[in-house]
């Protein structure tokens, strides 16, 4: 399980960002994927309640728990992810990765002029 940290913990611009970026989404954004398998099994309850309570026939598990599955991937799939608490820390670690390897000399050598020349050489 992830641990979530507290913006106290990790304290960098980046992590600043990651919760601001947290405090300005909706709440919903945050939960999506436990908001969808919640949904997706209240949509399982429904096909197999009335098979089970009022004799309704079988496929109606298969035509709501279908129609279900299909309406949870496509929410899933065409709404924005929401930021967690725990990305922040791993944010962090990749922006000084990308840092250190900016900051990193490269080698360079000073140009030197191979055209023609006067020398006669």
């Amino acid at each position: 399980m992830a641990r979530h940290y507290k913006v106290e913990q990790v304290a960098t611009p980046i992590a600043e960002l990651v919760y601001g970026e947290l405090s300005d989404q909706p709440w919903f954004a945050r939960y999506k994927g436990t908001i969808l398998m919640v949904l997706q099994a209240l949509a399982w309850l429904a096909g197999i309640l009335p098979v089970m309570l009022a004799d309704a026939p079988a496929w109606v598990i298969a035509v709501a728990g279908g129609a279900g599955s299909i309406i949870t991937v496509l929410v899933n799939r065409f709404t924005r992810d929401g930021v967690t608490p725990s990305m922040a820390p791993r944010l962090e670690q990749r922006a000084i990765i990308e840092e250190q390897k900016q900051a990193q000399p490269t080698a360079s050598t000073l140009p030197v002029y191979t055209g023609p020349t006067t020398s006669g050489a």
